[in-house]
């Protein structure tokens, strides 16, 4: 495949606009902002065959950067999890009734971990990863995480869950429904993303891209449009700050290993990491 042939140009992922201003730009790639309805996302962005590459191998053939997303379990997303969803899903919780559960885009097993830990007795909580060293791992720690996607999966759960996966999966629209295909009546699905789709500028963003691992950034309005054409109503979102102090001193570590970071004052971002939690019907 030749350079020209590795990019294509598309139109907006969320309304189908071709109109469209440069927003950013990261390891050759630019990511553009939709003058319709927000969304940013990488336009040209890699061919098909390229984003199927990188989702099982955790790198881009066509990046000149020797960084991957196989990363490793972070046993602090765990705790964070676990206190998250016990607050959004007190009602789950509160019922005391096994539910089924399905985390797509799996990794390490953080959130299968969390919701393994607080789910009623009987449960059955699960995970589907394309990327088989984290899947070895996940079984290793005895999680029930399998190599899959999410198209493979033939059971019914009451809950699917979409962890920061959002940015890597080409077009929402259908992915949504394959979720809703693989939901139980009345069933429900809980994503979590940045905001990016509704910042003014790169430089309000308190960390990298990662184009082109990264393909797409919504906004609220976006997510809301996504569900809402899905069937979906939105029950909560949850607005996390990702600006803080903590932050703040990893992208000094990052610019100190030659990383391209913005560098701000922490609490001084609006971007926000959301979590989006919706039912399915009216």
């Amino acid at each position: 495949m030749d350079s020209a042939s590795r990019k294509e140009i598309i139109p907006c992922p969320c309304c189908a606009g071709s109109q469209y201003v440069k927003w950013a730009e990261e390891h050759g790639y630019v990511a553009v902002k939709c003058s319709i309805c927000g969304l940013v996302f990488v336009n040209p962005r890699p061919h098909e065959s390229l984003i199927v590459e990188a989702v099982k191998t955790g790198m881009h053939s066509d990046v000149s950067h020797s960084r991957t997303a196989i990363g490793q379990h972070v046993p602090g997303n765990v705790a964070k999890y676990s206190q998250l969803f016990n607050n959004v899903f007190a009602d789950i919780w509160q019922r005391a009734s096994p539910i089924t559960w399905l985390d797509v885009g799996a990794g390490y097993g953080e959130v299968v971990e969390a919701v393994t830990g607080l789910a009623p007795a009987g449960s059955k909580i699960e995970g589907v990863e394309p990327m088989t060293p984290k899947v070895i791992d996940c079984q290793r720690r005895g999680l029930n995480v399998r190599e899959a996607y999410l198209s493979d999966i033939k059971d019914k759960y009451d809950v699917v869950s979409a962890i920061n996966v959002f940015s890597h999966i080409p077009d929402f629209h259908f992915f949504l429904k394959d979720v809703k295909r693989v939901l139980l009546p009345n069933g429900e699905v809980v994503l979590e993303t940045g905001n990016i789709g509704d910042l003014d500028s790169v430089e309000q963003v308190p960390t990298e891209l990662d184009l082109p691992d990264h393909l797409v950034f919504a906004g609220e309005r976006n997510m809301e449009s996504y569900l809402l054409k899905a069937g979906f109503h939105i029950v909560s979102i949850e607005r996390q700050r990702r600006d803080t102090v903590g932050n703040f001193l990893k992208n000094i570590i990052k610019k100190f290993l030659g990383r391209k970071v913005m560098l701000r004052l922490p609490y001084t971002s609006p971007y926000r990491s959301l979590l989006v939690r919706a039912k399915l019907g009216q």
